[in-house]
């Protein structure tokens, strides 16, 4: 059975992702409405030259500055009302996890949380490694959608040095707004429903002590990377919380189970399980409610190359560690 705290902690992520979504939706027939997108050229243009992507893409990507999964419906709109093409999706997505992950490193709770229990150094190379990790995965997006996408969409380079002639801008009124949900009744009636099926049955999977097994996963890695048994505590602890973990292998490194290179290495596979978890419990079912039944496919592409990019960072540490 589940608990009350289960439960509420589930019904507050529903809820809010249903009004991120709703309001990312809502946000792009807005934009399409006043003309908005015009101003963003300065910034727009010279992103769209570096990545080959397209205008609707850039600005998607800069919208998950402000907040990931309203950014990511962004972006899902765009792909609906074919503006941004199918294979723009999963580059564009793994673009936006640094500006996600450096907001949730550095000015939220993993940072200050990591440097008060680990201390300054442990604590502030982990964050630097989590940062890393996400630069990593942009590197390998860019050199995709230069050598292979750019190629795909034939775009001449010029286009992208381009800047068209401000459009007239109206000014965003109840009106413009009226419109602007009117124009997202449709796609929400679709993504809304999809979304919450799907996360009911994501949830009732984890409360069964299904998704739990996933720990048994990463026994085989700690004996093949030489991480001590009791490191397994510390990857469990991650099931609760980060900041759990964090507690675990503190006191590890305190009393010499775990020495700098270890803790290191257990923190990083700690974030994979972490990730692993976020993405069963909460990113497949908002891609699939978002891209249908792409959402799988872009899932695990995007699952991989984060998971990939852990992988790397952990043959640094050992490298320079071990």
């Amino acid at each position: 059975m589940f608990s009350d705290i289960q439960f509420i902690s589930f019904l507050n992520y529903t809820i809010r992702a249903v009004l991120l979504i709703t309001a990312g939706i809502i946000l792009v027939n807005l934009i399409s409405e006043t003309g908005v997108m015009s101003k963003f050229k300065i910034i727009s243009v010279p992103l769209c030259r570096i990545s080959g992507l397209s205008e609707e893409a850039v600005l998607s990507i800069l919208s998950m500055v402000i907040n990931p999964t309203a950014g990511k419906s962004m972006l899902a709109e765009y792909h609906r009302a074919g503006k941004v093409g199918k294979e723009e999706i999963v580059p564009s997505l793994i673009i936006g996890t640094f500006p996600a992950v450096f907001g949730e490193s550095i000015f939220r709770a993993q940072f200050p949380t990591a440097v008060v229990i680990l201390g300054p150094v442990l604590g502030g190379i982990y964050t630097f490694f989590n940062l890393f990790s996400t630069f990593i995965q942009v590197i390998g997006a860019l050199i995709y959608t230069n050598l292979v996408l750019r190629r795909k969409r034939s775009v001449p380079e010029k286009e992208y040095e381009k800047v068209e002639a401000a459009e007239k801008l109206k000014r965003p009124d109840m009106k413009s707004l009226k419109k602007a949900v009117e124009k997202s009744k449709k796609p929400l009636k679709k993504i809304i429903p999809i979304t919450i099926i799907t996360m009911i049955v994501f949830w009732l999977l984890g409360v069964a002590g299904v998704l739990n097994w996933l720990s048994v996963i990463f026994d085989p890695i700690l004996n093949l990377i030489g991480l001590p048994g009791e490191a397994s505590a510390a990857l469990l602890a991650q099931f609760m919380h980060f900041s759990a973990g964090y507690t675990v292998v503190g006191s590890m490194v305190d009393t010499g189970m775990l020495d700098f290179g270890q803790a290191l290495v257990t923190l990083i596979l700690g974030s994979m399980i972490l990730i692993t978890m976020i993405y069963l419990k909460y990113s497949v079912p908002l891609y699939i409610g978002m891209f249908g039944k792409d959402g799988i496919r872009v899932a695990v592409i995007a699952y991989s190359a984060s998971m990939a990019a852990k992988v790397i960072c952990i043959a640094i540490v050992m490298a320079i560690f071990f």
